[in-house]
């Protein structure tokens, strides 16, 4: 039986106070040390179990002693810092007449290779000692993954430009380590791997997986990399992080004319891939022109989706009765030629040589308005010339460069997104003119 450090010392000092001024008897000296009280033991103060495999079990037992002379109150029985490899199956609470003892089953599977360790803290009314602990260790033949680095700081990105690195997938362990799955939550950041799964890891082995973080706007951003295996944890998660920061901040200034004057035109993929699409298009119209109204009315508007850019939709103002009703019929027009439907450029670039006096545009283009050409598309650009021919094109009949916009509303660009491929043609067009590309 192991006493408790503590006690030995007090009532040590007890002792020498005891023989210092007296010259009683032993007897004496325990009465100069009054009543203990409640007071606690336990039995060993190690437990130590044995190398184990996966799922394998050991059960050990340690003692808990009343050496006072008070009941004893078992208040409370748990593990501190075990990592799930050692449980006390029965936490009950004891009254202890003095001289009596009860015995704690401790059993351990291993859920890290080598050395796992833990204590076991066991509570009650010794004032004295209210916890004593008991050590104990048991040792894993296990396979253990290992992330490096975790965390892994990105830092502080530049919105547009990506950060990329490597982690390390290490089996730390003493047996083969098998990875079944390898993946990632969150937004902006991307993992790749060139890994087969599940795939196979001898003790010491370590294969790498690459993480680009690659923020969309300012502010910090958290990720999750789990990666499942036959380690006895099962799933084991790291951490990233990086903040989004911009480059630079610009603040540009333009005096606007009263009410001034706006020509759109929108032209809509009439592929059957964009029917969803059309459809919501024309339900937020009413939205588009309650927004555009506290900008402007002097607007015209035209929906132009065949291949010779003529409208199918009429000149369409302010005043034009029933403009919603004929926005979303035009919007919807399915059966027209549509060579080009995939082209909007060349669709756009036909449209405005088709505004002169007699042609089917006729009356559109006004010379001080905005020309904002707004495209919607689930594919590519796909015109047989360059996107910068038929930009210049539109420009030069307009005769004004800062007075023609074309705007996108299109997949993401470079990657696209889940219903659309990626925007190009469309993408380049909207930078050069300073439109706006809309996923």
């Amino acid at each position: 039986m192991t006493g408790t450090p503590n006690r030995l010392l007090l009532a040590a000092g007890a002792l020498l106070l005891a023989v210092g001024c007296s010259e009683n008897s032993l007897h004496s000296v325990k009465e100069n040390l009054g009543p203990l009280g409640p007071a606690i033991e336990v039995d060993p103060a190690q437990l130590v179990f044995g190398r184990l495999v996966k799922e394998e079990v050991e059960v050990n037992t340690f003692t808990i002693h009343s050496v006072g002379d008070e009941i004893l109150e078992v208040d409370g029985i748990w593990i501190a810092d075990g990592g799930g490899a050692f449980v006390i199956a029965d936490t009950t609470t004891w009254s202890l007449a003095p001289g009596e003892t009860a015995d704690i089953d401790v059993s351990f599977t291993p859920m890290a290779a080598n050395e796992n360790s833990a204590q076991a803290i066991v509570s009650s009314n010794d004032n004295l000692v209210p916890e004593i602990e008991v050590d104990l260790v048991g040792y894993g033949s296990v396979p253990e993954l290992s992330i490096n680095p975790d965390p892994y700081d990105f830092g502080n990105t530049y919105v547009g430009c990506p950060h990329d690195g490597d982690m390390a997938l290490t089996n730390v362990g003493t047996a083969p380590l098998q990875l079944f799955e390898i993946g990632h939550a969150a937004t902006d950041f991307t993992l790749t791997h060139d890994l087969t799964l599940p795939h196979v890891m001898p003790p010491g082995e370590s294969a790498m997986v690459h993480m680009e973080f690659n923020p969309s706007l300012e502010g910090a951003y958290t990720g999750t990399l789990a990666v499942v295996s036959n380690e006895p944890l099962g799933t084991r998660n790291a951490t990233q992080t990086g903040e989004g920061k911009y480059a630079a901040e610009l603040s540009d200034h333009w005096e606007l004319l009263e009410d001034p004057p706006s020509d759109i035109v929108f032209m809509v993929d009439q592929s059957c891939s964009m029917n969803d699409d059309v459809s919501r298009l024309a339900l937020n119209f009413s939205a588009f022109i309650a927004s555009l109204d506290t900008y402007t009315q002097n607007w015209h508007i035209m929906v132009a989706n065949p291949d010779n850019g003529c409208n199918t939709s009429g000149l369409l103002t302010s005043s034009t009765s029933g403009y919603q009703h004929l926005f979303t019929q035009a919007v919807g027009h399915y059966g027209i030629q549509t060579t080009y439907t995939e082209s909007l450029l060349t669709v756009a670039r036909n449209m405005v040589e088709n505004t002169d006096s007699g042609e089917c545009n006729q009356n559109f283009l006004r010379p001080q308005a905005m020309l904002h050409i707004i495209m919607v598309s689930d594919e590519p650009e796909q015109s047989p010339g360059s996107w910068d021919t038929y930009v210049n094109e539109i420009i030069a009949k307009k005769g004004n460069a800062s007075l023609v916009r074309l705007s996108a509303i299109a997949g993401d660009y470079p990657n696209g997104c889940s219903s659309a491929d990626p925007g190009s043609g469309y993408y380049e067009a909207v930078n050069y003119t300073g439109g706006e590309f809309l996923s």
